[in-house]
Parts: structure tokens; sequence; C-alpha cells
């Protein structure tokens, strides 16, 4: 993990858990940076929700930050599938994940 990321994308969410506790989130992407010539990793974060997540790394920039975005998807759909929701901060107006991740295939 760097020790101060980067962040360049976050989204702050409500995720409300099967018993109906309300948790304010941030979800947050790191600039993927280079480890070496074959290696970069990019820094993410469910803050709120999940506690520090290593550096996901990938062969190059692209790879590192798509594989990011979609451990944020995979964790946000085993939270729904496990019960519980996610809304707008304030509206409480529910957010599907296939509206925060569009095209991504959610896998049990």
């Amino acid at each position: 993990m760097t020790s101060s990321p980067n962040w360049f994308a976050s989204r702050d969410l409500l995720a409300i858990s099967p018993d109906g506790r309300q948790i304010q989130m941030t979800l947050r992407l790191g600039a993927p940076y280079e480890i070496s010539s074959e290696e970069w990793a990019c820094a993410v974060a469910i803050e709120g929700l999940h506690g520090p997540i290593s550096d996901i790394h990938g062969i190059d920039a692209w790879q590192a930050f798509q594989l990011a975005q979609n451990l944020l998807a995979q964790m946000l759909f085993y939270f729904v599938d496990d019960g519980g929701k996610l809304a707008w901060p304030g509206s409480l107006e529910p957010i599907e994940l296939g509206d925060l991740f569009p095209g991504v295939r959610f896998q049990q």
C-alpha cells in the first residue's frame, strides 16, 4: 500500500446493512503508479465499510486500474448479495450496482 495515495476518483455513498444500520462510505481509486518496467499498482479503498486494502498490482497502469475498479465492484456486490443496500447520501435514493459499474459482470 502506498504511504499517501494519489486519489483521483472518489464517490460518497450510503451503505445500509441488513440490520438497517446506515454507514457513510467513500469509494476511492488512486492513480496507477509504476513499480518496475513490468509491474504497476493502484490504490483502492472503501472507507467506512472496509478496512485498509492492499494496492492492486498489474502488468501495466491499465490493468492495475481495471483490477482495482473490479475489486470495488465485487466487494460491493458481496455486500448487496448478503442483504445490504446502497443509496445516495441524504436522499436515501437506492443505487443499483450496474449504475455504479456499467458493463461489469458480477460473480458470486
